[in-house]
């Protein structure tokens, strides 16, 4: 066997300490309920969530995030497990479930036959997040006759980093569910 020449042993103990960034892979989970945000009352049409729409720049597999005005970051080494707007559905779908009466909300790919259930047609619009903060701006209106409502969460996160601005999406779904589940309750 031959011996490599110092040249060739410097670069293979030159690749052999270079390693690539470990991938994550993120997901939302549901957000607890607070006792307020229970509703156990309701007693209207099964809830349906057909999609959670995204803004083309969010909807994609790598974690972006808004870096300055103008500017945004796309990490390639942080992936959603599926596409957000799915995760983003379900999520809320697990939330709504947690605040209303059993069977008041629809599983996902459930059809309901017209006239049979509330659908909600939602849809984020921004999502930004700075040191200690995350915002989510929404749009959501029961369909066909609803009025459009339109929110600002905000919530606190520990960073930009992927997984705290995941962890912080999470909470600011579940703030959205309470919302839709005390309009719901409500009558609105």
């Amino acid at each position: 066997m031959r011996a490599l020449p110092p040249v060739g042993l410097v670069a293979l103990l030159a690749l052999a300490g270079c390693t690539s960034p470990k991938s994550i892979l993120l997901t939302l989970d549901a957000a607890p309920p607070v006792p307020a945000a229970v509703h156990a009352g309701y007693h209207g049409l099964p809830i349906l969530v057909p999609a959670v729409h995204l803004p083309a720049s969010l909807d994609r597999a790598e974690f972006v995030h808004q870096e300055n005005a103008g500017e945004v970051k796309v990490d390639d080494f942080a992936r959603w497990t599926a596409p957000l707007g799915l995760l983003a559905r379900d999520a809320l779908i697990r939330d709504l479930t947690a605040r209303l009466p059993a069977g008041s909300v629809l599983p996902p790919g459930m059809v309901a036959a017209r006239g049979h259930a509330r659908t909600l047609d939602v849809t984020i619009l921004g999502v930004q997040t700075a040191p200690g903060a995350a915002t989510m701006q929404v749009a959501y209106r029961a369909l066909p006759h609803g009025a459009v409502q339109q929110l600002q969460l905000t919530t606190t996160t520990t960073g930009i980093a992927p997984v705290p601005v995941a962890q912080a999406l999470g909470v600011l779904i579940g703030q959205l569910a309470d919302r839709i589940a005390q309009d719901a309750d409500s009558g609105g």
